[in-house]
Formats: structure tokens, C-alpha cells, sequence
């Protein structure tokens, strides 16, 4: 039974060391990625261009670049395309399709392509009240699950990691208890 056990944890373990290597080139992929000429690998066009008002619906630009300035978007759509299984993209089609219905719904736009970004503003803020029904419930589940893709892509960026997070790449000395703020003047380390 340990010998089993001992085997499973190795097959994890080796999947895990055959996975990093590929979210790792995703990432590097996406930092030099022309969102101008860039073209989705899991999203339609339309689908694409209501995903880029979304991240920066979630991470504006402010004295930071918006999620939308550092690929976020083109990351989540080539993370799903390029490491999720079938299984797996189609719950996300599932909770993609009933975010975009009840953002159609809450907005009144005709088309995912017609959404602005207050209106998707105004959805985010609805979807995270009250749910009555399968549906919002769906929605609002997608929704969550997006903004903690968008969040860790954005503070795994290339220009986050290095210019808005505290980076150090090569570790220097060790200090085992100490403020935050102290040690790096209040902001979060880089991942």
C-alpha cells in the first residue's frame, strides 16, 4: 500500500516538473506578445476583446500599468488553450458563456462585443450581491474564479514582478523576522 502511495506522489511530482517548464514559457511568451496583431488560441475575436475590457475592468491603469498593459489577457487565454484538458475547457466555456449572459443581461448590450467597460463594471459589482438562480450562481463562480486568474497573471508579469512588487533575483541576506515595511518599503515580493 506505501509502495502505491510512494508511486502516485511521484507521478505527481514528475507531472508538476513537466507542467512548470510550459506555464513558464507562456509567461515569457505573453511579455512580448503585439496585442495589436495578436490572435486568441481559445477565445472567438469578440470573445477576446470582452476578455481585455475585463481585465482592466479588474486592474485598472493607475500609477501601475492596467492587467491589459502586461498581456494578462493574452496570458489566461493561452494558459487555457495550452495546459487545460478537455474537461477542463469546456467548464470553462460553461462558466465563460453564463458570465457573458449574465453580463448581456445586467448591461442590456446586444453582443459581447458591445459591452463597455462600465457596463462590465456594473455586472462585476451585480454579480458579486445577491444570486437567486443556477445561472448567476454559475456566473458569479466564473467571475471569482477570474479575478483570481487575473490577479496571480498580473502580479506573475514580467514589468509587475520586477518594477511594482519588491524583486530581489538573486537572494541576499536572510532575515527571518522583520516588518515589511522595513524590508522593503510596504510592498508584497514577487512570486
Amino acid at each position: 500500500m506505501e509502495r502505491r502511495l510512494a508511486l502516485k506522489n511521484i507521478g505527481k511530482a514528475f507531472g508538476f516538473a513537466v507542467a512548470t517548464p510550459t506555464i513558464i514559457s507562456i509567461l515569457e511568451s505573453c511579455g512580448s506578445v503585439d496585442t495589436a496583431s495578436w490572435t486568441p488560441a481559445y477565445f472567438s475575436a469578440d470573445e477576446a476583446s470582452f476578455l481585455t475590457k475585463a481585465v482592466d475592468v479588474l486592474l485598472p491603469k493607475t500609477d501601475t500599468p492596467s492587467a491589459s498593459e502586461v498581456n494578462v489577457h493574452v496570458f489566461i487565454d493561452k494558459f487555457i488553450a495550452e495546459t487545460y484538458n478537455a474537461d477542463a475547457k469546456a467548464r470553462v466555456r460553461s462558466g465563460f458563456d453564463a458570465f457573458t449572459s449574465a453580463v448581456l443581461s445586467i448591461s442590456g448590450a446586444a453582443s459581447v462585443a458591445d459591452v463597455t467597460e462600465a457596463q462590465l463594471e456594473q455586472a462585476f459589482t451585480a454579480l458579486y450581491g445577491e444570486r437567486t438562480d443556477a445561472i448567476a450562481s454559475e456566473a458569479y463562480s466564473f467571475a471569482a474564479q477570474f479575478r483570481g486568474m487575473v490577479i496571480d497573471a498580473y502580479k506573475s508579469s514580467e514589468y509587475v514582478g520586477e518594477n511594482v512588487l519588491a524583486y530581489l533575483p538573486v537572494p541576499g541576506e536572510y532575515v527571518a523576522c522583520d516588518d515589511l515595511d522595513t524590508l522593503t518599503g510596504g510592498v508584497a515580493w514577487a512570486e
